[in-house]
């Protein structure tokens, strides 16, 4: 299967991450594209790659320098290594003034999760806008379940309406005692009114978010790094959950309000 490429307007925009920003990550070897065209000179980035600035961003968020940052992934993420950084960083926030407190704890948490966790996983946080989408609210016995509804929606859709965003929305999940789940796809066109479906928009939101495999372990871990993230901030949920479908990879997204 071709690995689908991502232009750099596009992958500034999935990402909320400035192009200007992006281009100056390609110029100083932080974040480089995964290709760019010979003759027109576009920079081309994948989904997976989402990931890998998310790990920079919440470095970068934590105290660290884009020089500390870069060493880091060219030591390709090595537990110890991000375990020494953190630790240093630690030492100089515990020496600073009291507002620093805060920091403090998400370089605890920070560290916490290496010992747990196979891999590192950043929460960022973006605003996404409104859009518009069609979609279709079900209860379902299982996780696995609401891929016949995803499929039943894009089928019932006229091809040239549907956009380059698809996903599902949560209400309620396994640990509420039943499963609510909204399949959606963004729309390009209006679509005629089915009573299978809803045409409605998705509201702007503040979003924590992750990114993750498409199985269910990863995804789990997502889910966890921000429940956690959220709880050291005093973040609540202001909205469901959202599953972003990218490629392979999997975005995951809580928007947010303040406790």
């Amino acid at each position: 299967m071709a690995v689908v490429q991502y232009r750099i307007g596009k992958f500034s925009d999935l990402s909320g991450v400035s192009t200007k920003t992006l281009r100056f990550y390609d110029e100083i070897g932080l974040l480089r594209p995964a290709s760019v065209d010979a003759r027109t000179g576009y920079r081309q980035y994948c989904s997976q790659q989402l990931e890998e600035l998310a790990s920079i961003l919440a470095l970068k968020s934590l105290g660290l320098s884009l020089a500390d940052v870069r060493n880091q992934l060219i030591k390709a993420g090595a537990k110890k290594d991000r375990r020494d950084l953190l630790s240093e960083l630690k030492g100089s926030i515990e020496q600073s003034i009291q507002t620093a407190s805060r920091s403090l704890k998400c370089i605890d948490a920070a560290l916490a999760e290496l010992d747990a966790l196979k891999r590192p996983i950043s929460v960022v946080v973006k605003r996404r806008p409104e859009i518009p989408i069609a979609s279709v609210r079900v209860k379902v016995k299982n996780y696995t379940e609401i891929v016949r509804f995803e499929q039943e929606l894009l089928n019932d859709l006229p091809g040239h309406s549907i956009g380059d965003m698809r996903g599902v929305l949560w209400h309620r999940c396994a640990d509420s005692g039943s499963l609510e789940g909204e399949p959606f796809v963004a729309l390009k066109h209006k679509v005629p009114f089915r009573s299978f479906y809803d045409v409605k928009q998705l509201p702007a939101a503040t979003v924590a978010c992750s990114y993750s495999g498409l199985d269910d372990d990863s995804a789990e871990q997502g889910y966890d790094a921000i429940r956690k993230w959220m709880h050291l901030r005093n973040y609540q949920l202001a909205g469901p959950k959202r599953e972003i479908y990218l490629d392979q990879m999997l975005e995951i997204q809580f928007p947010l309000k303040s406790a």
